[in-house]
Parts: C-alpha cells; structure tokens; sequence
C-alpha cells in the first residue's frame, strides 16, 4: 500500500504529540525550553549526515535553494501554513474558551509540521514507499517525530499533534507522486533532493535552538528543484 508509511508516520508524530500534552502540566517553561534547544541539536545533526551524502552537488543544492527562495518569498508559504494554524486556533478558543493551557496552536503547529515534513527522510522515505511499497524509512522516521514531538507538544501546546495531518497529506502526495513518475527519478535527483531538504532541515534546528529565525517554510520548494536542475546540469556538463 503507497501510503501505509505516511498514515504511520502520521499516527506515530500525534501519539508524540498527545504524550507531551498529557505532560504538559509537569513541564516548566525553562525545562520545555530547554529540551527544545537539545532536540534542534539532534535536528542539526540529521541534516548535517544527510548533507555530507556521497555525491551531493553543491552546485545543485546551492541553486535550488536560491531559486527555492524566490518562488517560496513571491508564494510566501510561511503566510499560508501560519494563516491555517491561525483559522485551526480560532476554533479550538470557541471549543475550550482560550484556555491558555492549550498553548498556541499555530506556533506548536508550524514548528512542528516543519521539522516533520523537511528532511532527507521525509522525501526519500516516501520516494521508496511509491516506487518500492517500502514503508520501512517513513516508520523509522515516525520514531524521531514521536520523540521530538513529545517535549514540542509539552512547550509549545495543542498545535503539536496535528502535524500528524500535515504528514499524511505531505508524505502521501509525495509518495503518490513517486510512484507515477518513478521511472523519471533518477538515483541522482533523489539523491540531490534529499541533499537539499537536508539543508533546510539544519534550518529547522537551528531555529528550535534560537539561532536562527528563517522562514523555512518558504523555502520548501527548493526540495523539488533538483527535478529539474539535476538532467538540466547534466546536458549543460556534457555541452562542455
């Protein structure tokens, strides 16, 4: 089944995400603001092992992150994800009278759904699930997600657990889509696309960590560049 791992996947981050809400109360700001910082280290050094891949082209991933950018800041994607957290918080505030226990659910929302859905093992997990039925990345993925949802959900409140949404709809469309135009994937454009989302992935943690405040929401189209950019590299090598 294409989409078994992104409903697993999906399932595994809400259980994450309920836990660390059903902990909430016991989680003082200082300790859930510093349990964030230690797992956007543990983000950081995701992406750093899948940016030193084998193979990976700097020229390709440097590009599709600056064509990435233009597209994302003309669509502005980061208005649009927060626009729907924001429209999700209005009706949970009439549900549960704005109990400030809830936290505010489109900031636990966006950080969430980022940090799930950017990533090395987010396209490549789904790639193989459309092109191999291979579940096996995205259920190992749902295990990170399960864990760093839990102390997201515990500071950042009832946003955290939805991203579950956001990663049946990512990681399926994806794994849909793999498995109609699999046979135009290459091992190199998979590869540099998973290059690429590793990049925006140091993003997410660096921002968990307060280095950093990106928008990398507006970013995420550079993910897909390599589609394009990688046989595009390729005819312009060979005219060379």
């Amino acid at each position: 089944m294409v989409l078994f791992g992104a409903l697993m996947n999906g399932l595994e981050a809400f259980v994450g995400g309920v836990l660390g809400l059903l902990f909430k109360r016991h989680v003082s700001d200082d300790l859930g603001d510093f349990l964030l910082k230690g797992q956007g280290l543990c983000v950081v050094l995701v992406a750093v092992q899948g940016m030193v891949a084998k193979g990976g082209s700097v020229a390709v991933v440097t590009t599709a992150v600056a064509l990435g950018s233009v597209v994302g800041y003309a669509i502005d994607l980061d208005k649009w994800v927060r626009r729907l957290g924001d429209w999700a918080q209005a009706r949970l505030d009439r549900l549960f009278s704005g109990s400030e226990r809830l936290g505010n659910f489109s900031e636990g929302f966006v950080a969430s759904t980022l940090f799930c859905c950017t990533g090395a093992m987010a396209i490549l997990g789904s790639i193989s699930a459309g092109i191999q039925l291979d579940p096996s990345t995205l259920i190992a993925k749902g295990v990170i997600d399960l864990v760093v949802c839990l102390p997201l959900a515990a500071t950042m409140g009832i946003g955290v657990p939805f991203c579950g949404v956001s990663l049946v709809v990512y990681e399926g469309i994806l794994s849909v889509l793999a498995s109609l135009m699999g046979p135009l994937l290459s091992d190199a454009v998979i590869l540099q696309m998973g290059v690429t989302g590793s990049v925006l992935l140091l993003a997410v943690g660096t921002n968990l960590m307060g280095v950093t405040n990106l928008k990398v929401a507006n970013i995420l189209p550079a993910a897909f560049l390599p589609i394009v950019l990688v046989p595009l590299a390729g005819v312009v090598t060979s005219i060379l």
